[in-house]
């Protein structure tokens, strides 16, 4: 067994770089809810990259980033139930008529390839944050590319 003896100025550098690996993480954690999957991924050189600079590795991690979203009623439509951080950027689109939730494709959705996973685990992570589970027919997603515009934006 070799032992290693540390300086206190290498003690010092080990604690200033997991600081700033901290820092990092939040700042990427941020981002990721400020802009969402795909384009804070397109900063760091993709997705894998993300997922290893913020320890992101599996859907229902990444979904509880999304714990604290705002919980409003559309003024617009009256059978749905929005969640976002700022009004006209919803995150999520809850259709209570027909019981399907919609999840944007560019902040949350794209986060795994796997699109059988995404349905089951998003209806799992709403009856743990939301309790809306048993409620939820079926999750799909929208996108500003893809026809959903007018989910994003509506108030």
């Amino acid at each position: 067994m070799k032992i290693i003896r540390l300086t206190e100025y290498d003690l010092t550098n080990i604690v200033k770089k997991v600081i700033k690996e901290n820092s990092l993480r939040q700042d990427l954690i941020q981002q990721i809810k400020e802009n969402g999957w795909e384009e804070t991924s397109e900063l760091v050189g993709g997705s894998e990259n993300l997922k290893k600079l913020t320890g992101l590795d599996n859907l229902m991690d990444f979904l509880h980033l999304f714990d604290d979203l705002n919980v409003v009623q559309s003024e617009e439509e009256p059978n749905v139930t929005l969640y976002r951080y700022k009004k006209g950027h919803n995150l999520i689109y809850y259709d209570r008529e027909n019981n399907n939730v919609y999840v944007s494709y560019e902040d949350i959705w794209s986060f795994l390839e796997d699109p059988f996973e995404k349905p089951s685990t998003i209806k799992i992570w709403f009856d743990k944050v939301y309790n809306l589970r048993d409620n939820i027919n079926n999750a799909h997603y929208f996108g500003e590319e893809i026809g959903g515009r007018w989910m994003r934006h509506t108030i």
